[in-house]
């Protein structure tokens, strides 16, 4: 090996150098966030028009998508300068971040890609309200012939109870010959 070669491999590193790995890492990062960004969008785009969420969750949601996109795009920003410093020729150099700055602007741009992930997430998950409990009508036939329409209601654990346009009818489970679902009692 060179003298040359030897203190070439034990020398520090410089600013430029330093200012160049930065550079390389918040060009991945910045893949990552435009992913990020992606993903807020096909959410939006996903998102269904009626939900059985309550207005106040279905705004609140909203509102974390919109806090998303925003800490998104300043992360986006805030990385994209130290992976792709813009200025003219001319002026360049003096354009550039120092090492210093760089590492800040990344260290700062990281955490707000994770923050605009999260937020999305967690506006995501209101689509996976449950959907309030189904008020179908049901026709229950008894043995002896005679019949009953209405929602399902709370009764004696021994039968069926239904609500009938003349009021609850508990019909015992063994006098039961047929229950069916309707769209609605005639």
């Amino acid at each position: 090996m060179e003298p040359s070669e030897a203190s070439a491999a034990e020398s520090p590193a410089t600013p430029a150098d330093r200012l160049a790995e930065l550079s390389a890492s918040a060009r991945g990062w910045h893949t990552i966030q435009m992913a990020v960004l992606g993903f807020i969008g096909i959410c939006g785009v996903l998102r269904a028009t009626s939900s059985p969420a309550p207005r106040t969750v279905q705004w609140l949601a909203a509102a974390l998508a919109v806090a998303a996109l925003a800490a998104a795009s300043l992360a986006i920003f805030t990385v994209g300068r130290v992976a792709y410093p813009v200025g003219d020729a001319a002026d360049r150099v003096s354009a550039l971040p120092s090492a210093g700055q760089a590492a800040r602007r990344l260290r700062a741009g990281i955490p707000l890609t994770i923050v605009a992930l999260i937020l999305a997430v967690v506006a995501a998950l209101s689509g996976w309200w449950p959907a309030p409990a189904s008020s179908t009508a049901v026709a229950v036939t008894a043995t002896s012939g005679q019949a009953w329409c209405g929602p399902l209601v709370n009764g004696p654990a021994a039968g069926i109870s239904v609500r009938t346009g003349n009021g609850v009818v508990t019909v015992p489970a063994q006098a039961i010959a047929q229950v069916r679902p309707v769209a609605q009692c005639r």
